[in-house]
């Protein structure tokens, strides 16, 4: 699974989290190899100017960027100038001191040093050569930032909302907030990770009561595992921050086999009874009740390859187990989104159309594999027709929506289209989902204005978005006529 680290302010988008970090496919690569392509080492962080990181023999490294400049084979003042072999004012130039324009100039009509002589004040290869300071193909070149100029709306920027949905509250989000996560209601609070970089320290934090949004002054818990806390030890946030208002789950991989890793539990009412569970390759996670769903490789000490997972809460200890089974081409996690109607949306990266795939999972199939512990079959489910690719999902109402979009060589930075919505209508107590049409939400004008991250609250959608104005939460809410 590829996907740019979404909902978080400014403070990480240098290592490991959004839309610019996560670049894992969550696949085997080999214990101890960085990367398989060029995204896989945007983990690195910026390159320094003129340079970008590729990816060579599963290593990252640095090499120049090359930058065409306008005084090269396109410069005016190259192989096409006048002012060159072709240019008349050259060594075979009349106008020169045996031009027969001089005093010893026979005055033909052939004399080159006429006003029709190439190599005169109008010489492409002279003081209007595009190859000098003022050429536009420099990195300077610049004309204006149409980012700098554009017209910004104070909640969405240069999004626009589609038909039968309103913008609700919105609040700015603090830049030290990595992905965020609200408890079901009706008060919502919210939680989010704070990273300083890809070594930590990593710690959850309270972002206070929706629309008060504030980061807390003090970690509530740390979201590396004891055995991971050595000073230098590299982590992956995972992109998600899930919570039953009872506890709050986080994640992290790591390099090696398998992308070894661990969900964090924080006990909100009683955080000593917080705990840690091995959960390698875990991406995405959803809350459903009396259990965390986990996209991943394993839980706790079930290991069965990619696939989902739950974490029974609703006892004590927690119990693991394998509730869903992901089809034969899948090549790597993918998004987990659960709608007010029980559906959860289980995804899965595939190596047949290379994209991340979604599909909507009766509540009924998901309750049964709880209770008995026979995993349902993810495939069986009908599909999302999302009709691209798609790098964020998070539950709406009785529906989910998705980000999508795609990211875009040779830097592989994410261009997004738009978020759409995606209903489902539940029916045979609870056996049978129906998937509607794609409904847009917000469109991309441009990219001025860049969707950060998403999750649910209430019925409603929690958009985070960036631009010049700074990071900020959005809530996305049904116009009344649409409920």
């Amino acid at each position: 699974m590829k996907t740019e680290r979404m909902m978080t302010g400014r403070g990480l988008q240098g290592f490991a989290w959004v839309l610019t970090t996560l670049a894992m496919a969550l696949t085997s690569t080999g214990c101890g190899d960085e990367c398989v392509d060029d995204f896989d080492c945007r983990d690195q962080g910026a390159a320094p100017a003129g340079q970008r990181y590729t990816c060579a023999e599963n290593k990252c490294e640095l090499t120049s960027i090359p930058v065409p400049d306008a005084g090269t084979e396109t410069d005016a003042g190259t192989t096409t100038d006048a002012g060159t072999t072709t240019d008349a004012g050259t060594g075979a130039d009349a106008g020169t001191t045996t031009d027969a324009g001089t005093e010893t100039d026979a005055g033909t009509t052939t004399d080159a040093g006429t006003e029709t002589d190439a190599g005169t004040t109008t010489d492409a290869g002279t003081e209007t050569d595009a190859g000098t300071t003022t050429d536009a193909g420099t990195e300077t070149d610049a004309g204006t930032d149409p980012c700098e100029t554009t017209t910004y709306d104070p909640k969405l920027g240069t999004l626009q909302l589609q038909s039968g949905f309103v913008a609700g509250e919105s609040a700015s989000l603090p830049a030290a907030a990595g992905p965020v996560g609200v408890t079901p209601g009706p008060t919502y609070s919210l939680y989010t990770v704070v990273s300083g970089s890809s070594t930590g320290p990593h710690a959850l934090y309270s972002l206070g009561t929706w629309p008060q949004v504030s980061l807390g002054t003090a970690q509530l818990f740390d979201v590396a595992a004891p055995a991971d806390r050595a000073a230098g030890t590299k982590l992956f946030l995972s992109p998600f921050v899930e919570t039953d208002g009872q506890r709050v789950l986080t994640g992290y991989t790591k390099s090696g086999a398998g992308f070894p890793g661990s969900v964090g539990v924080y006990d909100v009412s009683a955080p000593a009874n917080s705990t840690y569970v091995s959960a390698p390759s875990n991406f995405s996670a959803g809350v459903v009740p009396g259990a965390f769903l986990i996209n991943g490789g394993g839980l706790d000490t079930v290991s069965a390859g990619l696939a989902v997972y739950a974490l029974k809460t609703d006892s004590s200890p927690f119990t693991a187990l394998k509730v869903g089974t992901l089809p034969p081409e899948t090549g790597g996690s993918g998004f987990t989104a659960v709608a007010t109607n029980g559906v959860a949306m289980l995804g899965y990266f595939s190596d047949d159309t290379f994209l991340n795939e979604g599909r909507a999972v009766a509540p009924a199939a998901i309750t049964e594999a709880l209770r008995s512990g026979t995993p349902f079959v993810v495939a069986d489910a009908p599909a999302l027709d999302v009709g691209s690719n798609f790098v964020a999902a998070s539950g709406h109402g009785e529906g989910v929506s998705v980000l999508r979009g795609d990211y875009v060589p040779p830097d592989y930075n994410f261009a997004g289209t738009d978020v759409s919505r995606f209903a489902f209508t539940v029916t045979d107590e609870g056996a049978t989902v129906t998937v509607g049409a794609r409904q847009p939400v917000l469109v991309y004008a441009d990219q001025c204005t860049r969707v950060t991250g998403m999750t649910a609250i209430g019925v409603d959608l929690l958009v985070g978005v960036d631009d010049k104005n700074g990071p900020r939460l959005v809530r996305i809410q049904q116009a009344p006529q649409f409920r």
